[in-house]
């Protein structure tokens, strides 16, 4: 059948202003197209969101990313363009300065993600927003792709694949057991989850 192509529109409402993570629902969609290898293009159609890879295990991290930009791209200057509200001129800047687009490599019927990777939609605008994302899949069903996955076992040493195993079960286990409002609960003190996450960052770099 060789490579087929996809276009296809998701949905995603936004709380208003942060992340919206997106790569399970994606992953399921690429799932119930029956296509397991290929690429994965997103476009966010709008001028006031963006989409970005990021962190997945520290909240924190997605915090810092918001209060940096709202420093970056301050609300209370003055802009020319303040028709629909404070927040919107700098929602155009935020999405100018990080991306519309994304393009994804496909592998197993999955996003090939890091293990601390996740795909976010950024919203900018203070309000709840329904936002649309275009997703473009060029593939090959699993029927006529090469054996890419024998190849790699057959290749890969076993330490680096229980490696790669045990780094998705502890990254799960810690997204479990971590609580994101515990460095306020403590004072600033890194609990052991804490220290933990900065442990197994520093083993996979």
């Amino acid at each position: 059948m060789g490579v087929q192509q996809i276009l296809h529109q998701i949905s995603v409402q936004t709380p208003g202003k942060g992340f919206t993570r997106l790569d399970g629902r994606l992953n399921a969609w690429i799932r119930n197209t029956g296509l397991d290898q290929g690429v994965l293009h997103l476009t966010c159609l709008h001028t006031s969101a963006s989409l970005t890879i990021n962190e997945n295990a520290d909240p924190r991290v997605l915090q810092d990313l918001d209060a940096w930009m709202a420093d970056a791209v301050p609300e209370h200057r003055r802009y020319l363009h303040d028709d629909e509200g404070a927040d919107d001129m700098p929602a155009h800047i935020r999405t100018a300065l990080t991306s519309q687009t994304l393009s994804l490599s496909v592998s197993g019927g999955q996003l090939l993600l890091g293990t601390w990777q996740a795909v976010y939609l950024w919203e900018h605008r203070s309000a709840a927003h329904n936002r649309t994302i275009a997703c473009h899949l060029f593939g090959e069903p699993s029927s006529v792709t090469a054996p890419r996955s024998t190849t790699q076992n057959a290749s890969a040493k076993p330490q680096t694949l229980l490696s790669l195993r045990n780094a998705e079960r502890i990254n799960q286990a810690i997204q479990v057991r971590h609580d994101p409002n515990a460095w306020e609960t403590d004072n600033g003190i890194d609990t052991d989850t804490d220290l933990m996450i900065d442990r197994l960052h520093d083993l996979s770099d």
